[in-house]
């Protein structure tokens, strides 16, 4: 599993520590990734962080060995992330 934010490599390290977070974070302030993906959210603006163009959708995806997403899902609430069974019910019906 990899993640993608909008935090700096220094607020990643920062956050990990705080939250006991694991696995692999990546860090993308300028939505480089985000908007290779498509995910940029065109509707919200980061005002509050000078410097950063926005933020993404938040999304989760599943991608296969060749680079290709076979499952996609988003969210409507910038809040909202997806539910772990159901990530689980899609690698399942994904990947077996």
């Amino acid at each position: 599993m990899v993640t993608v934010s909008t935090d700096t490599s220094t607020e990643i390290r920062l956050g990990r520590g705080m939250h006991g977070l694991k696995g692999t974070m990546l860090a993308d302030p300028k939505l480089k990734v985000i908007t290779l993906f498509g995910l940029r959210n065109k509707n919200i603006n980061n005002f509050r962080l000078p410097g950063r163009p926005g933020l993404p959708v938040p999304t989760s995806l599943l991608v296969d060995e060749s680079g290709v997403v076979v499952w996609k899902d988003q969210a409507d609430d910038y809040a909202r992330r997806s539910d772990p069974t159901v990530v689980k019910s899609a690698l399942s019906d994904c990947f077996n």
